[in-house]
């Protein structure tokens, strides 16, 4: 008896062992060497700040001076990014035109930040005054190409580590040689959204090269480099593509590199939306999948698609928010409104609670809030006639996910198709008590309408404004440098995806659902490996940790051998950046340190600061 049911006990064990490696393999993927990472808390957002005693109260926020051309377009493309990454980065910003330097004392600034190409035309003084700052200890960086070489730069070139300069550099390819921001260093990226100019140069051997620029014949010249000139330093961006905004976070990195050691507070948070799920765009049929699968899109997305989305995630602990549309109807008058309730959208959608995961909304259609031309004609969406009809449709969505979902509280909101106009944003506000997230997007590629771009940050009637990103089953190497870049900056990773990417020619460049199967696991296994540190969050987590990100204060005093810290409006524990070339340590239990930049010697580390007042030792390497 014992015997058989030890072999009942073995047989048992195998079969479950078996289950095991099915369920890690589908369409020919193995899923290898993952460990599920455990589920991370909810982020802990406290209803006022704490209200001890801060150590450190002395205003200790650096102050930049910007100088820029605001004639010029480029220029204030140049002005508003650099001020926006200096304010995630906690330095205070003055502008001032180029022309105007002669009234102003750089040694008032901790750096001075040149916005503009246009230094031979309109900066009437000789820049020696502003290198002979920098030799004295100030810092400065260059954010562009110069437009012209003249005596401006004849001046300054050599206190820039530049031994010698030719022609203009047509580029197409970026590879970064150290860790400008977390996890870039060994990182390349190619392709014609890359094309820009450098200055050809050649540098001193004592220069700190971060990034090199290269062409289509392999030649290449440094694009990103920083030079200890006397007491100061100067760092430079070769390049002319700082204004977008796609590249705020690479230049916050070229801040980072005027000093040794520098601290600023992010947000910490992984966070995967996945639009237009539920729906009802399951009733479809698809001659891709009934070609490949030879199944309906019902069947594809039950049986596939599904299984597939939720094996990746659970490989890494990953939640994911869902966006639900009720209806595909274009109809924009609230009388003419009806819905039917659909079983598979039930089981979608008890199937993404089921897993632990968020439910916003998308819509009660997938009509964008706007009026008459808030999005392009050759979109062919509705629009809508006043506020009070946006208003209804998204009343009507709430009173549907209540039916269906009873559990369902919707905080989140994602506009359809990333349009969302002001008046959409306020039906959207009266429509959804609840609302603490909008998510649109965060890099305005000149689209004509009412797209909603956004920054990270917290509105002024308490809405957390938590941007896309990226988007795509296969990113290429824009979608992926620019998630690096926002990485780096915010530390957010933030990325959404649809149910039919498969079945998009554009959004699936004609590839098969393994193919972008296949790609989605490899960029999810890099993203986790390369910053396994980050918190994977719902959409509505992920605005709290925004918040406490937000408002945080910090006070620093940064001397050679420690860091003492003191967090005003502390809400919560505090994530930040340490970029040092020393080694940090933590002299109590108020704060934690893991490095995230490979290898040892200069780089990053995440410091989470566990109560308003901390220190960290400095210690050599």
């Amino acid at each position: 008896m014992n015997r058989d049911r030890k072999k009942l006990t073995a047989l048992l064990c195998l079969c479950v062992a078996f289950a095991v490696v099915i369920l890690i393999s589908n369409n020919g993927l193995t899923l290898q060497g993952l460990v599920r990472r455990p589920a991370v808390q909810a982020v802990t957002l406290l209803e006022e700040p704490v209200t001890a005693a801060l150590q450190v109260t002395q205003d200790t926020t650096p102050r930049a001076l910007v100088l820029y051309s605001p004639g010029r377009e480029d220029s204030l493309g140049y002005e508003k990014n650099i001020r926006l990454a200096l304010e995630h980065l906690r330095i205070r910003a003055d502008s001032l035109d180029l022309t105007r330097t002669q009234s102003v004392s750089y040694t008032d600034y901790d750096m001075v930040i040149l916005a503009t190409a246009y230094w031979e035309d309109e900066m009437t003084e000789s820049c020696a005054r502003l290198m002979n700052y920098v030799e004295e200890g100030g810092k400065l960086l260059l954010t562009t190409v110069p437009e012209s070489l003249g005596a401006q730069f004849d001046t300054g070139y050599r206190r820039m580590g530049i031994v010698d300069f030719g022609d203009y550099l047509t580029y197409d390819t970026i590879s970064f040689e150290q860790d400008l921001l977390p996890g870039m260093a060994g990182r390349t990226f190619s392709g014609e959204t890359f094309s820009d100019v450098a200055l050809s140069v050649t540098l001193e051997d004592s220069a700190c090269v971060y990034a090199w620029a290269q062409d289509a014949a392999g030649r290449r010249t440094p694009l990103i480099w920083s030079y200890d000139c006397g007491r100061g330093r100067v760092a430079v961006f070769n390049s002319t593509s700082g204004k977008g905004d796609f590249w705020r976070g690479i230049v916050a990195g070229c801040v980072n590199t005027l000093s040794d050691t520098v601290m600023y507070p992010v947000v910490n948070a992984l966070c995967l939306f996945i639009d237009d799920f539920p729906s009802p765009q399951y009733e479809s049929e698809s001659d891709v999948v009934r070609d490949e699968y030879n199944r309906s899109a019902k069947e594809f997305y039950r049986d596939i698609w599904w299984p597939d989305m939720l094996q990746i995630a659970k490989a890494y602990g990953d939640v994911y928010t869902g966006l639900f549309v009720a209806t595909y109807n274009d109809e924009t008058d609230p009388a003419r409104q009806t819905y039917t309730e659909s079983a598979t959208e039930l089981y979608f959608g008890n199937s993404l609670l089921k897993n632990g995961c968020e439910m916003g909304a998308h819509g009660y259609n997938h009509q964008p809030l706007t009026g008459a031309g808030g999005t392009p004609a050759d979109m062919h969406y509705q629009p809508w006639a006043n506020v009070a009809d946006m208003t209804a449709s998204l009343t009507r969505l709430k009173e549907i996910t209540g039916q269906m979902f009873p559990a369902v509280t919707l905080r989140s909101y994602v506009p359809p198709s990333n349009y969302l106009s002001a008046e959409g944003r306020q039906a959207v506000r009266q429509a959804l008590p609840d609302l603490e997230v909008i998510s649109g997007i965060y890099t305005n590629e000149e689209e004509e309408g009412d797209v909603y771009v956004q920054d990270f940050t917290v509105a002024e009637d308490g809405i957390a404004e938590f941007p896309r990103v990226t988007a795509g089953m296969a990113p290429d190497d824009y979608e992926q440098m620019s998630a690096l870049s926002a990485l780096g900056l915010y530390g957010t990773f933030s990325h959404f995806i649809h149910p039919d990417d498969v079945f998009d020619p554009d959004r699936s460049g004609g590839k098969s659902w393994e193919e972008l199967y296949r790609a989605y696991c490899a960029w999810m296994k890099d993203i986790h490996t390369s910053y396994p540190w980050l918190r994977s969050l719902t959409a509505t987590e992920a605005g709290n940790a925004l918040r406490i990100c937000d408002v945080a204060d910090p006070h620093l005093i940064v001397a050679q051998d420690e860091i003492r810290g003191s967090v005003e409006n502390f809400l919560g524990p505090v994530s930040f950046y340490l970029k040092t070339n020393l080694t940090p340590k933590t002299t109590d239990e108020n704060c934690t340190i893991r490095r995230i930049s490979a290898g040892k010697g200069m780089g990053y580390y995440l410091v989470t600061v566990e109560s308003p007042n901390f220190s960290i030792r400095l210690v050599a390497a």
